[in-house]
This record gives structure tokens, sequence and C-alpha cells, in this order.
């Protein structure tokens, strides 16, 4: 694959002016070509420090992968892209102007002993894996004449005017570091996987909560444990999202990193390296360290018990030693401190060597495949707006605004444990939005809650009841409950036993457990 730039193509390769100052101006100053170029690098850089922060970094549209196809629908060994935009992780914009395209077997025949090396040994075939990442590039262009010596060659009587904005992709045995996407997708993961209860008052304490949150990422975290009401749980995503942002983002994101880079560590069944001389290393780490040294050598029978170890330092030691050195607010340049290429997919097929000892795609077998699942993806704020707030004007129901029901369609919105009630007899449990038995007659129970709008063509609700185990005094049948129909005020559920009416008086003694969940028209 390649970059798109104008007709004349070379790589700038300044050293980075400092891009946390900008230029004092004063009436006499002599302005040079620094003060251009560092009041350019301050605002470039504040532009990339806020797209970094406030937005994250990912593909924001097209750039879509996929194998070629021929005409009649057969793979070909070349990968396509579509054009697009992205965002790197030190906040570049990074525009794809046109489709591209790649001959996977051009790119195998350039790296023929590099392929032999990494499958087994004379081998014929086997599988390959390539990630695609894309990455900013510029390129000098536009040759002006410019003043001069006498005397000077053609190459200096000539110099670029412009930096055009350009692009790199690659293909790559490993992918790039994304530590913070893996931890935003990790942390996201423990806050669903909560256990939330539909009563109110069952949530664990908001100290308890907030002690959790803090080590979600170590091997004893386990959310399944925690339980928070419906009702709490806003709060609570609350009370995460704060802690995310003010403690954790920056230490989530290097203990990816740490995790592996300490998994990473070269072992042999002969490795030589002890515990603390491993240790020692550990404890230099921080967060732009790439590889381990020669001298490090861990015996495969050793590495749970030293990774343990290493595991053990991270709180005591490692972390309070370092800073975050994130592309932005107090880090150093970006370049050296980050790995600022863009994942855009994997590449899995398979390789076979032909007569003349080249590696190409085997497409006689399995066909090759396109893995996008570990792509960042930025969906700009319009697209999150419409689908936490959808422009639809469905009314008031149930006295509440438009806008409130809407946030409410596919959640529960009455739900509980209920009997029938005799005039002024209190509810034993708690429920949501008052829902209860309204009436009762042989074989049938109504429900109705607070709120409760006859569906129509604008929304509808999804009910489900069950009776709590309950046995006739007579058969030992369960009984069972089947929906009818929604009424002008409340809904009706059959009550049977063997296809015959429970009788009324034994339906006023029996609890129902129910949930109901509405739906609007998009």
């Amino acid at each position: 694959m390649s970059a798109c730039c104008g007709t004349k193509q070379v790589t700038t390769n300044l050293a980075p002016p400092d891009a946390a100052k900008h230029v004092n101006y004063v009436r006499g100053m002599v302005l040079e070509v620094d003060e251009f170029t560092q009041e350019f690098a301050y605002l470039s850089g504040r532009d990339r420090w806020l797209a970094r922060e406030a937005i994250g970094y990912g593909t924001l549209r097209g750039l879509s992968l996929s194998w070629a196809q021929d005409t009649t629908g057969k793979t070909l060994p070349q990968v396509m892209l579509t054009s697009g935009v992205g965002l790197t992780p030190c906040g570049q914009l990074v525009c794809v102007t046109s489709n591209q395209c790649a001959d996977i077997n051009l790119w195998l025949a350039a790296r023929t002993d590099e392929i032999s090396s990494g499958l087994a040994a004379d081998a014929s075939s086997g599988a390959l894996t390539l990630y695609v990442t894309l990455a900013y590039s510029d390129c000098l262009t536009d040759d002006a004449p410019v003043p001069g010596e006498p005397c000077r060659s053609a190459d200096e009587l000539m110099q670029p005017s412009r930096i055009t904005d350009s692009f790199q992709l690659e293909l790559s045995y490993e992918p790039p570091l994304q530590e913070e996407e893996d931890a935003v997708r990790g942390f996201t993961s423990w806050l669903n996987n909560i256990h939330i209860d539909p009563l109110p008052d069952r949530s664990v304490t908001v100290a308890d909560f907030v002690a959790a949150v803090r080590v979600w990422d170590t091997a004893s975290s386990d959310p399944t444990t925690l339980t928070i009401s419906a009702t709490d749980m806003p709060a609570y995503r609350a009370i995460a999202l704060r802690l995310w942002v003010t403690e954790l983002r920056v230490a989530a994101a290097a203990f990816q990193r740490f995790k592996l880079w300490l998994y990473s560590a070269p072992h042999k069944t002969d490795g030589t390296t002890d515990e603390d001389a491993f240790l020692d290393e550990v404890r230099r780490w921080t967060p732009s360290t790439c590889s381990w040294p020669s001298n490090v050598l861990v015996q495969t029978s050793d590495g749970v018990e030293f990774i343990k170890a290493a595991l053990a330092l991270w709180d005591t030691e490692i972390v309070p030693k370092w800073h975050s050195e994130f592309c932005g607010c107090g880090a150093p340049p970006c370049v050296e401190n980050c790995e600022d290429r863009l994942l855009l997919g994997k590449l899995a097929f398979k390789v076979v060597k032909t007569a003349g000892n080249a590696w190409v795609v085997d497409l006689t077998g399995e066909s090759p495949r396109v893995d996008e699942s570990r792509r960042p993806i930025l969906g700009h704020l319009r697209l999150l707006q419409e689908q936490s707030i959808p422009a639809i004007d469905t009314g008031a129901i149930s006295g509440l605004p438009a806008s409130a029901m809407s946030a409410l369609s596919g959640q529960h919105i009455a739900l509980g444990r209920v009997k029938f009630l005799l005039p002024g007899q209190p509810q034993a449990t708690p429920v949501v939005r008052n829902i209860r038995v309204s009436s009762v007659k042989s074989g049938e129970v109504r429900f109705t809650f607070d709120g409760y709008v006859q569906p129509d063509i604008n929304h509808d609700y999804i009910v489900h009841v069950q009776t709590s185990l309950h046995h006739s005094a007579v058969s030992g049948v369960q009984p069972a409950v089947r929906f009818v129909e929604f009424g002008t005020d409340d809904f009706l559920y059959k009550v049977l036993r063997s296809n015959k009416a429970v009788p009324a008086a034994e339906i006023e003694t029996m609890e129902f457990q129910i949930e109901v969940s509405l739906i609007e028209q998009p």
C-alpha cells in the first residue's frame, strides 16, 4: 500500500519544536524560520492534544478492509482499503483520499526468508497473520526558487515551498500497542457484568463500589459479585465515569502496556535469569519501554511465578515512579513516547511455497479472512446524540415528556412482586411504578401500573409474568399464567391449572413476579 502526496515526495525529518511554547511577538523582533515553525508547532500541537484528550482515536469514516474479488466472485491475493479518515493515537488526522490496493503476493515475495523462518522448518505451507495499520506522514512539495549565494548548484536553487499531509499504510507481523483502547473495552465490559437488581434498595454501598472500581483490572476483581438496583445504576455509572477520568484512565492504559511487555519476556527451557534479576528489570519499566534487554532469558518453568511477583510490584513500586506519558499536557514529544499507528484490521490466510521457492497466498482451501473487531471506532457526536435522544415526537405518556419516555424505550418501566390487596392494605415488597393487581375473578387476573396507557401504533409493552412457587391443596399442580389482552386501564392474564380456571379465592393468595418493558416506534 502507498501514501499519496505530490509529485515530489521527501519525508520531513526535522527535530520537533516544543509544542508547549508559542512565540511572544514583540516590536523589533526579527522573525526567522524558527519562529514560524515554533508557532505552527504550538497551534498544531494543541489541535492534536484536544483531539487526543477529548475525542480519543480510531476510524472516523470509511477505511473498510476486504479481500479483492474478480467478476466471478473468486477471491484474489489482493487486499483493498476504501478511502476514509482516521485519528491516530497521538491525535493526528489522517485522510486516505482514494481507494488503496496491496498485492499480498508481491509483499510475500520480498520477504521469503522472513516468512520461512517464521514457519516450521522445511515447511511448504502454513498460516500467516498480518496487521494493517495507518499512520500520519507528510511530504515536502512544490519546489520554488529561493535567494542565496551565487555559484549554487541546481539543487540549491529550488527548495520545497509546501508540506503536504499524507499517510502511511503498512502490513506488519505484530499489531500496534493500543493499550487505552483495550482498557476502555475492558472497563466497559466490567461495568456491564455488574448484576442489576430490578428492586430498589439492593445496591452495594457507594464506598464498596468505589473500592471495586479502583481495582477493576486486578485478578481479585469480579463484577458479578456486585449488585446494584436498576434505579441506582445511572448514579453508580456516573461515579465510575468520574473515577475513570480522574484516576484510572492513564493507569489502566499503562497497565495494559505493562502486561503486554511483561508477558513478552523471552524464555527458554534452559533460561538462566533468576527472579531477583527479573524483578530488577521490571522495576525499571516505564510506559515507553518497548523491549527486553538481551541478558534476560527466563526459564520456562519459572515464568508464571516470575510474572506473579512482577504484578505484585505494580501498585507498590512501579506506579509511583513514573508519570503519564500520553500525548498532551505534561508529556514529552509524542513521536518518541507513543506508537502512532492506528490498527485497521487483521488479515489471516494460508500461504504455500511455489516451485521457485516463493511464498504466495493459498486460495485453494479456506478463504482468507479479515478481522476488524479490534479496530478502534469513533462515532461522531451527532450519531451518539441520536442514539441517546431520538428525535421522535412520541407525545406525553404517563405524564412524562416525550424525551424522557424515549430514553426509557427498551428498558423495564414497571416491575415487582405483587399480590391481590384489600383496600388500604400496604404492598409487602417494593415495586417500580406502583405495579399492582387491579382485579381478580375466576381464571383471570388484571394488572396495571402508574402511567399505564393502552398500546397503540406509537408504543407497546412487553410483559413477563410468572407465579411464585404455589401449590394447590387439592392437586399440587403449579398454575399457569397466559397473556390475553391490553385493556384501556389494565392488562389481562388467564390463570389456569390443567386448562381449567383457577378459583378467584386461590388467585387472591398467589404472588406474581412481573416485568414490563416499553417499546416505542422508531
